[in-house]
């Protein structure tokens, strides 16, 4: 593991880099109240909202945004919302907290894709989603196309967040690669099932094991399977390397010229809530490769992130001195 000192060199070089992070992004909305009787109606629970019952952050690629900026880098968003509403109150929270939404395109054709969860003494009792997923219009599309090309000329690195509700199409998933290889960028991707095999010559493909094991239609119920997988989908891809997340077994990452693997066990003390937990392992990728960070110290620390996000509540967009907290437990 790396030694504390060594984790405080790694993060500093994050300061100020500057990501571009692409793909769908969604509001996320909860509803919190108390349970106290089944309705007579249908057996259903009866939440009874309070004050104060209602939350609105960022969420999907949005979340990965924040994930960079938190961890001391600054994104660039590119995606689309609708014009509507939750899209005003989406890219109002992203500037409010520093995030550049100028490769943020208004999409009349859809809504801005809302999760709504609702809850009750802590648990997700339901989640309501608003959305369409149908690719982008070749009005839309173009447009993005535009404003990307633009911010990768600032930029250190590219994230590409797949949530599979349309914004990352072949041509424009092929288009942005092409475009980051042609300014010898790394490219950073978290997958969808849908495009899974459209990321070829990615720097980092970063799959959990439900997505990877769906892709090659195998099951990966151990790490030598999650290996065997990784080294597959690099070969596939031609990516320069593969991390596989594995939830409580870690994760497995194979790269160099010769399939190198290793395998980083799990460091979480406990597992509170693993929402965004994916997040801020890319965010953790993508700000490495901007860096040149070695691939290897990069899986390190982006363990460790998912650790310290993995003992936090809810959506939690993970700092530094949680990383460093985590290596220094570690010893």
């Amino acid at each position: 593991m790396i030694a504390d000192k060594d984790t405080q060199s790694l993060l500093r070089k994050f300061r100020g880099k500057r990501i571009l992070v692409a793909g769908d992004l969604v509001l996320d909305h909860y509803l919190e109240g108390t349970v106290s009787r089944i309705s007579p109606e249908a057996p259903v629970p009866v939440v009874a909202l309070g004050d104060n019952c209602e939350r609105k952050i960022p969420g999907g690629a949005a979340n990965v945004a924040l994930n960079v900026l938190s961890l001391g880098g600054k994104p660039v968003m590119a995606g689309v919302v609708g014009d509507d509403r939750d899209g005003e109150i989406l890219l109002g929270l992203l500037t409010d907290a520093g995030v550049d939404v100028e490769a943020v395109v208004l999409d009349r054709g859809r809504p801005t894709t809302v999760k709504t969860r609702i809850m009750g003494r802590n648990q997700q009792l339901m989640r309501i989603d608003r959305e369409k997923t149908h690719f982008l219009s070749a009005e839309v599309d173009a447009v993005l196309r535009s404003r990307i090309d633009r911010a990768m000329g600032c930029v250190s690195a590219v994230i590409l967040e797949d949530y599979d509700k349309g914004v990352l199409a072949p041509a424009m998933i092929e288009h942005i690669i092409n475009g980051a290889i042609e300014r010898e960028m790394p490219v950073a991707v978290d997958p969808k099932i849908r495009n899974f095999w459209k990321f070829t010559r990615c720097s980092l493909f970063k799959p959990n094991r439900h997505e990877a094991g769906n892709a090659l239609g195998m099951d990966i119920d151990g790490v030598d399977k999650a290996i065997d997988a990784a080294g597959e989908i690099r070969k596939r891809l031609s990516a320069e390397a593969v991390l596989i997340t594995l939830g409580s077994n870690g994760s497995v990452l194979v790269h160099g010229q010769n399939n190198l693997s290793q395998h980083l066990p799990t460091v979480a003390r406990h597992v509170f809530d693993v929402s965004g937990a994916g997040d801020s392992v890319i965010a953790v990728m993508g700000l490495a490769g901007g860096c040149g960070m070695a691939v290897t110290d990069a899986a390190k620390l982006a363990n460790l992130a998912a650790a310290a996000v993995c003992a936090e509540p809810g959506v939690y967009a993970v700092r530094p001195d949680d990383i460093i907290r985590e290596a220094g437990r570690l010893g």
